[in-house]
């Protein structure tokens, strides 16, 4: 991902400048922070000023934020150790419709079922930690709702 920022920084007539990119412990802190009751960490509103991570952008009139996401990351603990660490997927937090779109390659992977159990703490936080950063108080700070597109190129399940 840092990359892809580098170049974001550097081709400013080629590559989408109105987009965040962010780093993978971007949706672990959304996780841990999940479980403290609507308590937003300072750690993430480094993310919304642009502070981190390294090249990272301030939030404010942006219309979208990318990130990873492993969605059986060391910090769920519903998931065998066979499972962790196994599956990353995309995620875009669509700032105009106010939607999460998650894009997986392999989303025949991941049941619905587990895919709704993973996307429940970045469906909570997300409106939260915008509202929290003043840029957003237009969006709704309830639970956005994730759409899980499957007409994208897919890699085959062996």
């Amino acid at each position: 991902m840092y990359g892809i920022r580098k170049k974001q920084s550097k081709y400013l007539d080629v590559i989408n400048q109105d987009v965040v990119i962010l780093d993978d412990i971007f949706s672990q802190l959304l996780v841990m922070n999940a479980n403290e009751d609507g308590i937003i960490y300072d750690a993430l509103m480094t993310y919304v000023k642009g502070d981190t991570p390294k090249m990272g952008k301030c939030w404010n009139g942006k219309k979208a934020l990318y990130f990873m996401y492993n969605l059986y990351d060391i910090l769920d603990t519903n998931v065998t150790e066979k499972e962790r660490g196994k599956h990353w997927v995309s995620v875009k937090v669509d700032l105009i419709t106010a939607e999460l779109v998650v894009f997986d390659c392999n989303w025949k992977f991941t049941e619905k079922v587990k895919l709704d159990r993973f996307m429940e703490p970045v469906q909570k936080m997300i409106p939260l930690v915008l509202q929290k950063s003043g840029y957003f108080g237009h969006l709704d700070p309830s639970p956005w709702p994730y759409r899980h597109p499957i007409n994208h190129p897919q890699n085959k399940k062996s």
